[in-house]
């Protein structure tokens, strides 16, 4: 259903229900208004009753007669008349009405043309005489002022119509388009997932041709993008792969090949050493040689760490020893000479459930993590821990209490090396951020933790996995 027909039918609806109110109002008005006219001709007939049997009845009747006219001219009741008796010196007999209308109704009669075209009309007036000789003088005046409150009735009932009338159109509209625009909501989410770079939620078929329209067309876009960013994904890993393949590669060769001619270097600068003793200019240069023989076998071993994380000898097949790897690096940095740094290392996880990828990750973030610590933070305390998140996924973290960053989120986009992690933990679908150990002390630090799953994922378990984890397939 189009938009425009959906609000059209409601907009009709509510003006349907509007006029069957506006016409059962009516009704009640005419009927209301017949009655008013069915007592003011009954009081009209009473009234002329009572002036015969004035004239003509009895003398003993005479009071009770008064009283009912008096009775019909204090209640009001006559329609657009007022009655005026007199005796025959001119004296009142009936109480005149006192001035009852409001600044309203007194402002409304100003607005009005003159009653009657601005002629006065005759007053019926007429005398009666009665057998005893009394006579009495009538008077009927003419008091446009009811009919003037009437109109002014009807006139606010019309406005109070209309009033309402525009009201409930307008909730009519707002409900509508409530009701029309709700599945926005939806639409709303979905570009919210979006942005978190979230593709796999899909949009349900909306029921308004124009919304649903729009939902295929982010459906389609999410397809896309989703496969775009998987293929990224995979290529990223492809290449680091690779590379990580050619630094295997360089660390064979360097190990086979300079590490074969170290070794010799070392017997020779040993043999050299031992034939020197007694020599003193001699044994100086063979001691200066051995010393350089191990300053390169220890760069030469710190090379070959950081190009391969696995020893020479062990099989590719087997999983990454994770537990091992990080010790031995963490054991790297505290053995360096004059380091004034307290590394901890806490894992509480079982290695084996950690998928070869992952591990490499870990390994490699955890490089670059101390790496930058090393470089730039000056700190006196670093912890790397790793842990079970509560969504079952591996959660990585470094904390260290050095000089930190002015604004952590936007050098995570800057730094080769901030850079280069955060690419490594999107491309196995894993999370990263970056905040300030401690955010109001002169040092504050600098925390750098990911969540990454155990095992990497496509696009496919990753969507299920966050369905079974109580994501909602659309918003409440």
């Amino acid at each position: 259903m189009r938009l425009s027909r959906f609000l059209m039918l409601r907009i009709a609806a509510v003006s349907l229900a509007m006029m069957a109110c506006a016409l059962l109002l009516a009704l009640w008005q005419a009927r209301l208004n017949i009655a008013r006219e069915e007592r003011g001709a009954t009081e009209t007939a009473r009234l002329f009753d009572e002036l015969d049997g004035l004239e003509s009845g009895p003398a003993g009747d005479m009071p009770a007669h008064l009283s009912a006219l008096r009775q019909i001219s204090a209640q009001g009741r006559l329609r657009h008349l007022q009655l005026q008796l007199q005796d025959d010196h001119g004296n009142d007999l009936l109480p005149r009405l006192p001035e009852t209308s409001t600044p309203l109704q007194r402002g409304y009669a100003w607005l009005l043309p003159p009653a009657y075209g601005g002629v006065k009309p005759t007053t019926p007036q007429w005398n009666l005489q009665r057998a005893d000789g009394r006579r009495f003088h009538v008077t009927l005046l003419l008091d446009p002022g009811s009919e003037r409150s009437e109109s002014l009735t009807d006139i606010a009932g019309l406005l109070g119509i209309l009033l309402g009338y525009g009201a409930l159109t307008l909730l009519a509209v707002y409900v509508a388009l409530r009701l029309a625009l709700r599945p926005m909501r939806k639409i709303i989410y979905a570009i919210g997932q979006y942005q978190r770079d979230r593709y796999d939620y899909r949009l349900p078929p909306l029921r308004l041709l124009e919304l649903h329209t729009i939902g295929q067309a982010l459906n389609h876009m999410a397809q896309s993008l989703a496969s775009s960013q998987e293929a990224r994904r995979r290529l990223d890993l492809q290449l680091r792969s690779l590379r990580e393949d050619e630094r295997s590669r360089l660390a064979r060769e360097l190990h086979d090949e300079l590490g074969q001619r170290l070794t010799a270097m070392r017997a020779d600068t040993a043999w050299l050493v031992r034939r020197s003793l007694g020599q003193p200019p001699l044994a100086d240069v063979a001691n200066a040689l051995a010393e350089h023989c191990e300053h390169v076998r220890h760069a030469l071993r710190d090379l070959l760490q950081r190009l391969r994380a696995r020893q020479p000898y062990e099989d590719e097949d087997e999983p990454l020893p994770l537990h091992r790897l990080l010790h031995e690096l963490v054991d790297s940095w505290r053995d360096m000479p004059d380091q004034g740094t307290r590394f901890e290392l806490a894992m509480a996880i079982d290695e084996h459930a950690v998928g070869g990828d992952v591990a490499l990750t870990v390994y490699r973030l955890t490089q670059e993590a101390l790496t930058n610590i090393a470089r730039h933070a000056q700190a006196t305390r670093v912890g790397i821990r790793l842990a079970l998140h509560d969504d079952g996924r591996l959660e990585w973290s470094v904390c260290d209490d050095g000089n930190g960053l002015t604004d952590p989120g936007q050098a995570a986009y800057r730094g080769n090396g901030l850079v280069g992690m955060r690419e490594r933990v999107w491309a196995l679908h894993g999370e990263i951020d970056m905040f300030a150990t401690h955010p109001h002390s002169s040092r504050p630090g600098l925390t750098i933790r990911a969540r990454l799953p155990l095992q990497p994922v496509s696009a496919t378990s990753l969507t299920n996995d966050r369905l079974a984890h109580g994501e909602p397939d659309y918003p409440s």
